[in-house]
């Protein structure tokens, strides 16, 4: 093997994301393989997904890593950071869910209004 490919491996997908979840007590949805809906992206996804609570805050982050009907099929990440909005608003670059329920998971602060920011990384075509 040569020291390119060992490089390439090294800095794969999987060093962005904590995707090796293992006993780790922060994250509280943890799927290897499925369809998912990432805030402000309008196609459903399909892939890994990883969700972490930021202390007791209801604040999450979310990872996902598969594949996206974007523009033809494409390979991607997609990190997001869910926030409590304290007025019902959201920053200008971050997507309103208003009134979170079960369906975006049955972790979310019930009722509560979430600001959420999603961006790519890893992208191919």
């Amino acid at each position: 093997m040569s020291l390119l490919t060992v490089v390439a491996f090294v800095a794969g997908p999987t060093l962005a994301a904590p995707f090796k979840a293992d006993n780790n007590p922060l994250i509280v949805a943890n799927y290897p393989t499925g369809d998912h809906g990432i805030v402000g992206e309008p196609v459903l996804h399909n892939g890994a997904d990883v969700v972490m609570r930021a202390g007791n805050s209801g604040n999450f982050q979310q990872w996902f890593y598969g594949t996206a009907a974007e523009e033809g099929v494409v390979t991607e990440g997609d990190h997001s950071v869910w926030l409590i909005s304290k007025d019902g608003t959201c920053p200008s670059n971050f997507v309103l869910v208003p009134s979170a329920n079960p369906d975006w998971g049955d972790y979310l602060v019930a009722g509560a209004d979430y600001c959420v920011h999603t961006n790519d990384y890893h992208v191919t075509k």
